[in-house]
Formats: C-alpha cells, sequence, structure tokens
C-alpha cells in the first residue's frame, strides 16, 4: 500500500539561472496534509511536487540509505514502467537507494515551449520543471542528500543529460540507454518538429537550444552511454556521436563509458541487460 499526498504546486515566482534557464520556485499547495505527516519519506510514496507526480519507494526497515535513483522514463511511459519491466527498482532498495520516478509522459525535455509548439505537449514537464520539484524533494524531503544517481532510456536518456548538463555537480554518476542526444542531425524527427516547429524554420532552435551534443562540455558527470546497434526507434549513432564528442570535451576518459550492442533494438530485454553493467559503473563512481 501507498501513501498518497495530494497537492497542488504553488508557484511562487520566476527566476533566471545559468543551466535550466527559467526556475520555476514552487511549493505544496493548501490542501496538502501537514508536514510532520509527508516528511520525512519513511515509506513508499504518491507525491505531487510542482505539477508532477513521483512515485518514490524506499529500502525496508534495517537497509542503511545510500542515496538516491532517479528513474527516468521513456515517451509516453508510466513513472512505473522502469520498476514493472526490470529489476533496477529492486536491486536499488536492496541496495540501499531509494527510488523516485516522476511521470514525464510525452515529455522532451525542453526548457520551455514555443508559439510553434503543438497544443497538446505543452502539458508535459518541461526540464526547468523537474529540476524545481527536485530541489524541492531536497530541500523539503531530505531527498538527494547523499549519492545521487540517474538512470534514463530513449527520451528519458535525452533527459539524463540534459538534467546533468543543467545540474553539473548533482549526480555522482549517470546512465543513458538509447537516447537522442542532438535533435539536428534527425530535421525529420516528429517529437522535435512538434515541440520546436519545423527545422527548416528552426535551425537555431534546433542546434543550439536543449542540444545534449551542442553543450557537451557543460557535462561533467561520470555516464554510461549503451544503445543497441539494431534499433529502429532511434539511431545508434546518436550514442555513439555524443560518446565521442563527450570524450573529447571530458579529461577523464574513465568518466564516460560506450556500449553499443550488434544484437539489440529498442526494448526492454535490452535495456535489462546493460543494468548488471550500470550497476558496476554506478558503484565505481558513487563509493
Amino acid at each position: 500500500m501507498y501513501k498518497i499526498l495530494r497537492s497542488n504546486c504553488a508557484l511562487a515566482l520566476l527566476i533566471t539561472f545559468s543551466g535550466c534557464q527559467a526556475k520555476t520556485i514552487c511549493g505544496i499547495g493548501k490542501d496538502s496534509i501537514q508536514q510532520q505527516e509527508r516528511l520525512p519519506f519513511e515509506r513508499d510514496t504518491i507525491v505531487t511536487i510542482c505539477n508532477l507526480v513521483f512515485f518514490i519507494q524506499v529500502p525496508q526497515k534495517g537497509i542503511p540509505v545510500k542515496g538516491d535513483l532517479l528513474l527516468l522514463p521513456g515517451w509516453d511511459f508510466s513513472n512505473r514502467k522502469w520498476c514493472d519491466s526490470t529489476d533496477v527498482c529492486k536491486t536499488a532498495l536492496q541496495k540501499g537507494f531509494r527510488v523516485i520516478a516522476p511521470q514525464m509522459g510525452r515529455s522532451v525535455y525542453a526548457t520551455r515551449y514555443y508559439p510553434q509548439t503543438r497544443d497538446d505537449f505543452r502539458k508535459f514537464p518541461t526540464l526547468p520543471q523537474l529540476d524545481s520539484a527536485l530541489e524541492w524533494l531536497k530541500a523539503n524531503g531530505g531527498l538527494f542528500t547523499q549519492k545521487n544517481l540517474v538512470l534514463g532510456l530513449s527520451t528519458g536518456a535525452r533527459g539524463v543529460a540534459l538534467l546533468c548538463q543543467c545540474k553539473p555537480d548533482w549526480f555522482h554518476a549517470a546512465a543513458a540507454l538509447s537516447g537522442d542526444y542532438n535533435q539536428a542531425s534527425m530535421p525529420n524527427d516528429n517529437l522535435m518538429r512538434l515541440t520546436y516547429g519545423p527545422f527548416s524554420l528552426n535551425k537555431k532552435l534546433w542546434t543550439d537550444t536543449d542540444n545534449p551534443q551542442t553543450d557537451a562540455g557543460k557535462l561533467k558527470t561520470p555516464i554510461y552511454l549503451g544503445h543497441g546497434m539494431k534499433d529502429k526507434v532511434v539511431p545508434f549513432g546518436q550514442t555513439k556521436d555524443f560518446a565521442g564528442v563527450l570524450q573529447k570535451k571530458n579529461p577523464d576518459a574513465s568518466a564516460i563509458v560506450l556500449n553499443l550492442n550488434k544484437n539489440a533494438g529498442h526494448n526492454f530485454g535490452y535495456w535489462r541487460s546493460e543494468l548488471p553493467a550500470i550497476w558496476q559503473f554506478f558503484e565505481k563512481h558513487a563509493e
């Protein structure tokens, strides 16, 4: 049984800062329950922060908490998809990591939406919204104060890269599977087109905004990158090229690991197969 915390996010103001651009400062709305009932997170919880729903799991009593694992789902996947389709949540809890899983819906982790953004895309979380919620959880929930890890797949892998770039000192280690990192090299991509408008009319926006490869120099977090070479959804060249740029920008080659699986596609069979290597990477960089 999960404890459900229902709250509206009170949007206080907007401030400008480097990385994630406009950051929403948010709090818990008046309909939330009292703080002493809400915090700290001592059992599995569903909570809404900044209009973003989080599924939070905590290790069983007796297992010391080492840190937190943020799980970013694929496009239109549930925030429980990682847990339901792999053993990553079970393993994390056994190792002493809380699991923090936001409901991102059809988000592409844009820093903002534009007049040309399709209307039904506007309701999904932005990168600053996610960032603000994480900051709130740290300040008010005691999360993300020890060893911070992040793992994402597909669009969530893109989110991993963008989040690490805007929060360079936040995560001890990251892993991204089957992601897209340079939308300018895929000018016909529908998700990017519906967010940023047609490439032919918005080339600078596609190249310079929310483009992980363009901003590769901002990524300081040790990161494991994986991709299946038979992926028919996202070309594996997206990960290969991104890793190459990162390795040129980062003097510590051991902080960037690239694994291309010649037989894998874009599915949970492949993503499950990567988890042992990812845990080894996490343990190396988060000790």
